[in-house]
């Protein structure tokens, strides 16, 4: 059994025998919108204590919708609660000379400092990685950015879509004849945010084996350009640019996603080689296919790949689409369903591995949100808990942590540094 001490804020510190890899790392996060927020999340899974400085004044990021009962505010935010769970929320003036003298005594105490605001604001607040390194030598200090703190996009501000087009990422990516197109959700924030994690850990690593702390300048677009090697590799071997080809392979044929029984329904299949076309041939009960000159091989396929998609959809229109999926494993071809949110936060093989775990939150209420894809031998799951309610953590941080008195909190709340 772990064995918890419970403390203010919703913080916990797990006993010596069942220390996460990240206890007793302190992180002073002033993460905005999805990138550093999900990155500084499995830290705090990983048993890192996460400070996130907020402003009641501008908590924009708390107000973004979708909102738990359709009911908005700053605590009901489902954007805010799935990327801060774990976290202890202390809310500042930033504006205000003291409330920087603040953050830089904690700072003083910590490990890890995380901001993605635009280049030259932490600066303009006093709170630089060089104007920190001086009070906390061995200080880990990550600046994130669209397209990174130096060269001449240095001042650009830009989100997701901005760096999916800029990436390249957008330019090959839709169908032969469209227009290029935006991949779907956050993926430059969360590839990022994943990007993000591994250099922290290894520069605190590099920081245990030297003592030595560190500057991190971390790019989206580069992230983004890391998804794509195989058109880099092409232009650089053969000056080639891809173009877009919907869900058409340079290899596999067929290779696609094909419209099954009932409303959205659909599976994927992928077939690599001369024997899975006769097992897709066999398991699809049109053994006349393997006969048809058109697809006698794959060259052939893949010249008449859009005639052999329609008659794919003829037979998987018929289907349901996970007994699809099931009758072409089952004979050796490469398929799968496509699966709603819905259908995969109630997946047998995610809910056994504890994946899709269950969050209590006391304004949102219970909800299933996604957790660590990895696990290690030997060390303890993570404990995964809600996030912050506005300034929640302030008591925790503010005297537990820098010593503060209720008077002097309260003169501070009344000078408006403490919100």
């Amino acid at each position: 059994m772990t064995i918890v001490e419970k403390i203010p804020a919703g913080r916990r510190v797990a006993t010596d025998a069942h220390k996460r890899p990240l206890a007793g790392i302190r992180v002073v996060d002033f993460g905005q919108v999805i990138l550093l927020p999900f990155a500084t999340r499995w830290l705090a899974w990983l048993g890192a204590e996460v400070i996130l400085i907020e402003s009641k004044k501008r908590a924009f990021q708390r107000v973004t919708p979708p909102f738990a009962h359709d009911r908005p505010g700053v605590n009901t935010g489902a954007r805010f609660n799935t990327m801060n769970n774990n976290k202890i929320g202390c809310t500042l003036n930033l504006k205000s000379p003291e409330a920087v003298s603040l953050v830089k005594s904690l700072i003083a105490k910590s490990d890890v400092v995380t901001e993605n605001f635009s280049t030259g604001t932490m600066e303009k607040l006093g709170l630089g990685y060089e104007a920190l390194k001086a009070i906390n030598p061995s200080l880990i200090y990550l600046s994130a950015s669209a397209f990174g703190r130096s060269g001449a996009w240095r001042d650009y501000i830009g989100y997701h879509s901005s760096v999916n087009a800029f990436s390249g990422l957008a330019q090959i990516t839709g169908y032969a004849d469209g227009p290029p197109r935006l991949l779907g959700a956050v993926l430059p924030d969360t590839v990022g945010g994943m990007y993000i994690t591994f250099a922290l850990l290894l520069s605190l690593f590099h920081r245990q084996r030297t003592g030595e702390g560190a500057y991190v300048d971390f790019s989206m677009l580069e992230g983004m350009l890391t998804l794509m090697p195989q058109p880099v590799i092409d232009y650089t071997l053969n000056e080639r640019e891809w173009g877009r080809v919907g869900n058409r392979d340079a290899v596999n044929v067929p290779h696609g996603i094909y419209r099954c029984k009932g409303s959205d329904q659909w599976v994927a299949i992928s077939v690599h080689r001369q024997p899975e076309w006769q097992h897709l041939c066999d398991a699809t009960a049109h053994p006349e296919w393997a006969q048809d000159p058109r697809f006698a091989d794959e060259w052939s396929r893949h010249k008449h790949a859009a005639e052999l998609d329609q008659l794919i959809e003829t037979w998987s229109i018929q289907q349901d689409a996970q007994d699809a999926e099931k009758k072409l494993q089952e004979a050796g071809v490469a398929a799968g369903a496509v699966l709603s949110v819905a259908q995969l936060l109630e997946d047998k093989q995610l809910n056994e591995r504890g994946f899709v775990v269950d969050i209590e939150h006391p304004e949102a209420g219970s909800r299933k949100t996604v957790g660590l894809p990895w696990k290690i031998g030997g060390v303890p799951t993570a404990d995964y808990r809600r996030s912050p309610l506005l300034g929640e953590g302030n008591d925790y941080v503010l005297k537990e942590l820098l010593g503060l008195s209720d008077q002097t909190i309260e003169e501070l709340k009344m000078k408006d540094v403490i919100e």
